[in-house]
């Protein structure tokens, strides 16, 4: 690969209209569009493109959209992306590469800070060997995107801010007409470059290390519902993070004191319902008119204006939050909009918001000046103690869909004043066209149904007059109720909606940012007095996941276990992008300890080795700022999640365990090893207990796990670390280090038996709270960590074990399919097989009675999140032990000294009469060829019979091992169709046979 020449460039002027403060490299949701035309000889052979940019890039080759990136990363060890381009450069002619730059101008929960940048570079090779750079420089040209609205509210706090597009304002014929070689750009700025490769924060460049996401496009399955809507009059969203907490970009959350406050000015004597949406919200529930208190119910707050101005001051005071956007909904009945209207009550400005603030508490003086103030003359008193300033039009939404489609109110029965033509159209995958023509009063809304989960770009292409709006807002629930028909259960607090503001006649969009969902609603609001309909050619959605092949499987003889196996496996799916993710929807955030189970799901689905080892090493990485792998990386947030941590440490042995990659081990092991010592230094108190000042959660329950304190859990799941820690020193040849690992592990198991045993209720307590208070919790998930991590007396042993069969009364339970996995592999452990299918029929059963195409973030259709891979356990234990695939270990043939896998094959049938399946395997060694890359098994059985057949990759070799239901007496035949088998023998109550790598076959019992 050529040597780096490219340089980092931006641009010098990315102010507009709203956005007059200093950015410094640093824009506030801004979208740079740059551009380089050059000539492409006729004999070209090779071309290939390296291209990265902070946050984000959209590529697009003479005008076509070529794919995106980069994968999320820190800045000292930044990724960047290649394409080849030969298939889209025009021989012997001009041609152009364009790039859109997405830059938040302020973190999210995949974005740590950084700043805006584009580094790109070209490399073509002729036949007769002539070499050609086109590399970013100050040659190329760059303009902010005039169609992209850079005034709308954030996505949630996880992710960035919402699209707008505006087409009346797009450049060229197309998204991608401003990136075609004949485009004039003229009147573009010139690039400003910042460095050469190297240049801070981009210290490093990573070539990307996992493949491209998918691209496949999804179409509708069916419009559900098609009605006139009329949305609400008056929607206010305000950012009051610049003003209460001045210069703050990162997500780590604050508390803070302060007053947002506007002058209504009605004109008569009215009563308004105002509703907060998401954001801050209301959460504080207190707000004045005039110095008087206002009501608050469930639906918002209560508002009783005199006629003429009207002080109204709410508190947006919060203790602990991330997201500081605050935004309401303004309803005084029909008309409200000529009932009341919003001024600055600071005098001209160019929002109607100010605020008061920041406070060091309500008791100040400044905060009860405003918070009594009875009118503006009042408030004018007060600026001499209160820091008071309107909110500056670039903090302010220019409108907010969600609220708009939400809060939207049926203009009629259904399908009234709404005429539509052709409407299976939209689902279907042909030049077949939807019309929707303009109603006579309010907008056209569609409910239309994707018919499962999904996540990706939204893509349409339709035919539409000038200046019409299209909301759309994507959600994933639908609930029955009982009168027949439906509730949608909506996405509070996020802002899942896209707008886009058609220009005349075709055109076609995709969009930029990536969403999870299953239903969708679009919202057509036409220009007033338009008679000219739309037309909708294409509507989907571009499938976006991390490219799997679908090398496991699971079949038995009880369809619901299969459907539940299959739901598990597209939720692992729709979890797995550039990381492991905790859900498509809400977050699209890398939690480590969501990540560890959700490793162990995809080793046993579609195998998904490389991108757990991306998502490892990319934890370990937190360490540079924080004493502990943080709890989702690379974020705005630096966050410790103690349990996350140390499943961190666990995860990364398994990873070793399942692919036996002696390279991951050494390049891991010093993250470990620094974060065990870590551990050991700062955080083991002299008795041996472990305690740090952290989110120390384990489940969604009410668990006693205070932010300060003893944590049971964590001490017993650190042990279990140390031990995984010795582990890989071992491999690594490091005596000593394991030494010290084993010594701590015994430390800790030493201390939570001697300080964390109850012995009146004869069980562990939750916690020892910072101030020494013995908690007065008991949960089944402490005693299962502890069981499960050996971290207990023999003695206690079978005490606790009970507990995990038969909760005692007054013991919490569990809250969510994430926590619930821990106890299923202590069933696994001690060999309850039968117990893990009973409740996975039951819980995971009910999801599949529900309608679910995937598995749920908790225990009820009422859940949050409805697609949440930490939920997705039964996928890994029906594969693993129903199956009953599961590594062994890595180990030499003797005979060849070549390294090679070993498994356990070793079904456990429990209630099934059948199954069969496939368990993938780490990529085939190079000196191997090519074959299975997947351990075939099926088994079956009747009353005196079992057999099993499988067939394994030529680096693979087996234990067999029989259920227990074959008794000893039993006759045991093996035929084998390839490979060799040692002869069946009983061993710790089971048969067992050795099969060599490669073996295929048939082993069969009869008694």
């Amino acid at each position: 690969m050529a040597a780096w020449t490219a340089k980092w460039i931006w641009i010098s002027e990315t102010k507009g209209k709203g956005h007059e403060t200093s950015e410094n490299g640093l824009p506030r949701n801004f979208c740079l569009c740059a551009r380089k035309t050059f000539d492409v000889p006729k004999d070209l052979q090779t071309a290939i493109l390296r291209i990265t940019a902070d946050a984000r890039y959209v590529l697009f080759v003479n005008g076509q959209r070529i794919g995106n990136g980069p994968i999320r990363g820190w800045q000292h060890s930044w990724f960047y992306d290649t394409y080849d381009l030969m298939p889209y450069l025009r021989l012997g002619e001009r041609n152009a590469i364009g790039v859109l730059v997405i830059q938040p101008g302020e973190t999210n929960f995949q974005y740590p800070l950084g700043r805006g940048g584009l580094l790109a570079q070209l490399d073509m090779t002729t036949k007769r060997g002539r070499k050609i750079t086109v590399a970013t420089d100050r040659t190329w040209r760059a303009l902010p995107h005039p169609a992209y609205d850079r005034r709308t509210p954030r996505i949630s706090c996880q992710q960035g801010f919402v699209e707008h597009f505006d087409g009346t304002r797009d450049m060229g014929q197309g998204i991608g007409g401003w990136a075609t070689a004949d485009f004039d750009d003229s009147k573009w700025q010139r690039a400003v470059e910042l460095g050469k490769v190297g240049v801070a924060p981009w210290r490093k460049l990573v070539p990307r290390s996992i493949p491209f996401l998918t691209v496949e496009p999804v179409y509708p399955i069916r419009v559900m519902r098609v009605r006139t809507v009329e949305p609400p009059e008056i929607v206010h969203s305000i950012d009051l993070r610049p003003n209460l907490i001045p210069g703050d970009r990162l997500s780590n959350p604050h508390g803070l004191t302060g007053l947002a406050l506007t002058l209504v000015r009605a004109k008569k004597a009215t009563e308004v319902r105002v509703r907060a949406v998401g954001g801050i919200g209301f959460g504080a529930r207190r707000a004045r008119v005039n110095g008087e208190g206002t009501t608050f119910d469930e639906q918002g707050a209560s508002l009783k204006l005199r006629k003429g101005d009207n002080l109204v001051v709410f508190d947006v005071t919060r203790d602990w939050y991330h997201d500081w956007w605050f935004t309401t909904v303004w309803d005084a009945g029909q008309g409200t909009r000529g009932t009341i209207e919003f001024v600055n009550p600071l005098g001209k400005a160019e929002t109607v918001w100010a605020t008061a603030g920041p406070f060091n508490s309500r008791d100040d003086e400044g905060f009860q000046a405003v918070w009594n103030a009875k009118s503006v003359a009042e408030l004018e008193k007060s600026k001499q103690i209160v820091h008071l300033q309107p909110v500056a039009l670039e903090h302010t939404a220019s409108d907010h869909v969600f609220a708009r489609i939400v809060f939207a109110k049926g203009a009629g029965d259904t399908g009234q004043g709404a005429r539509v033509e052709n409407l299976d159209a939209i689902c279907q995958p042909n030049d077949e066209v939807a019309t929707i023509y303009p109603p006579r009063r309010g907008d056209v809304e569609l409910l239309i149904d994707f018919g499962r989960e999904l996540v990706g770009f939204w893509e349409f292409e339709l035919d539409a007059p000038n200046g019409t709006v299209l909301d759309f807002y994507g959600f994933e629930a639908i609930h029955p109720t009982d009168d027949g028909g439906f509730e949608i259960q909506h996405t509070w607090g996020l802002n899942n909606v896209m707008r886009y503001i058609t220009k005349e006649g075709w055109q076609r969009y995709m969009s930029i940012v990536r969403r999870g969902f299953r239903y969708l609603i679009l919202t057509v609001r036409f220009p007033r007095g338009e008679k000219r309909p739309v037309r909708i050619k294409t509507l989907r959605c571009l499938l976006d996941t991390y490219p799997y092949t679908e090398q496991g499987e699971f079949v038995c003889d009880d369809w619901k276990l299969n459907e539940i196996w299959r739901m598990c496996r597209y939720t692992l799916r729709l979890c797995s992008e550039d990381t492991f993710v905790d859900c498509p929807a809400y977050e699209q955030t890398f939690w480590v300890g969501d990540a560890r189970n959700e490793a162990l799901i995809a080793y046993a689905t579609y195998g998904g080795y490389e991108l757990a080892r991306r998502c490892w090493l990319l934890a370990g990485q937190s360490l540079w700022r924080s004493p502990l792998v943080e709890s989702q990386v690379p974020s705005g947030w630096q966050d410790i999640l103690t349990a996350w941590a140390l499943l961190w440490v666990w995860a990364c042995e398994e990873y070793y365990r399942y692919t036996g990659n002696e390279d991951f081990l050494r390049e891991i092991y010093p993250f470990v090893a620094q974060q065990m010592r870590n551990i050991a230094e700062k955080f083991i108190r002299p008795d041996g207990l472990f305690e740090i000042e952290a989110w120390n959660m384990l489940d969604w329950a009410p668990m006693d796990t205070p932010r300060k304190g003893i944590v049971t859990h964590q001490n017993a799941m650190l042990v279990e670390a140390y031990r995984r820690a010795a582990t890989m020193a071992l491999l690594l040849g490091k005596s000593e280090d394991a030494k010290e690992f084993e010594a701590l592990a015994q430390k800790v198991e030493d201390a939570i038996n001697e300080h964390l045993w109850d012995e009146q209720r004869q069980a562990f307590i939750d916690c020892i709270h910072a101030d020494g208070r013995r908690s007065q919790v008991f949960s089944v998930q402490t005693q299962t960590i502890v069981y499960l991590c050996d971290a207990v007396t023999d003695e206690r042993r079978p005490i606790i074990r009970r507990y995990l069969y038969d909760k005692p009364e007054g013991f919490v339970w569990f809250g969510s399919p994430f926590a619930l996995f821990f106890l299923l592999e202590v069933y696994a452990k001690d060999g309850e097989f039968q117990r893990i299918l009973d409740i996975i029929r039951r819980e995971w059963g009910a999801m599949i009675d529900y309608g679910a195409t995937t598995a749920w973030e908790t225990l009820t259709p009422r859940t949050r999140s409805h697609c949440h891979a930490w939920s997705a356990a039964p996928a890994y234990f029906l594969s693993t032990y129903v199956l009953g695939v599961r590594p062994k270990g890595v180990t030499r043939d003797m005979g060849q000294g070549t390294r090679v896998m070993e498994y356990f094959i070793a079904p456990k049938p429990c209630d099934l009469q059948w199954a069969r399946g496939r368990f993938p395997v780490p990529s085939v060694p190079r000196d191997m060829g090519q074959g299975t890359r997947e351990i075939v098994v099926r088994w079956e059985r009747d009353e005196r019979q079992f057999a099993i057949w499988f067939e394994l990759p030529e680096w693979v070799k087996a234990e067999i091992v029989l259920p227990d239901i074959v008794p000893e007496v039993a006759s045991i035949t093996t035929q084998l169709v390839k490979g060799e088998a040692t002869t069946p023998k009983i061993e710790a109550n089971f048969w067992r046979i050795n099969v060599s790598a490669g073996a295929q076959g048939k082993i069969e019992a009869r008694w």
